[in-house]
């Protein structure tokens, strides 16, 4: 009991005031950290604004953590600040898709391969703010299969699976089509 009296509670209750804020602000400090995104690592490997296969995934290669092993990969970090950007991949079978994802992780596009047939993607990627980006008729026609989304910055991910040694040539020959081109402001 004695113990107990020679506590000075308000000292006590003031630590554990002091630790929570300090534990709210670290919790809110790394989440906002993105120092180590995929973004951020692919932005420092790879040029920006070009599609670049990335050699196959093993235990000694891997440029984003849980890529799986038994697929192909293109990367293609982007930036939309003095461009528009324009995509283009060919989805042939079941398994191949095509993702645009924000720094952040967020998905901005996503789409999959269909089982019955080929998908054929064209996107435009404009920048996010309200910039005049000129007359439509001074862009190439698009066709009512071109898609547009609005984003700063962020990376393109073409991923094919490794179906064995006869089909590796035919999966890079298809992922070397895909591009992602700059267009003119």
């Amino acid at each position: 009991m004695s113990f107990l009296r020679r506590i000075d509670w308000r000292l006590l209750l003031i630590f554990f005031i002091v630790a929570a804020i300090v534990h709210i602000i670290a919790t809110f400090l790394a989440v906002n950290d993105q120092r180590g995104t995929a973004y951020a690592r692919l932005a420092h490997l790879l040029p920006h604004n070009t599609m670049t296969i990335a050699d196959p995934i093993t235990p000694r290669h891997e440029p984003l953590p849980y890529l799986s092993p038994d697929a192909r990969y293109a990367f293609c970090p982007f930036d939309t600040s003095n461009t528009t950007m324009r995509v283009h991949a060919l989805l042939p079978d079941l398994g191949w898709t095509i993702g645009v994802y924000a720094p952040d992780g967020s998905s901005l596009y996503f789409a999959a391969a269909s089982a019955d047939r080929e998908t054929t993607i064209n996107l435009s990627i404009i920048p996010a703010d309200d910039r005049f980006l000129g007359l439509a008729a001074e862009e190439r026609q698009a066709t009512d299969d071109d898609q547009t989304i609005a984003a700063p910055k962020g990376f393109i991910v073409v991923r094919a699976p490794d179906r064995g040694a006869p089909y590796r040539a035919a999966t890079r020959a298809i992922l070397e089509k895909a591009s992602c081109v700059a267009g003119r402001v």
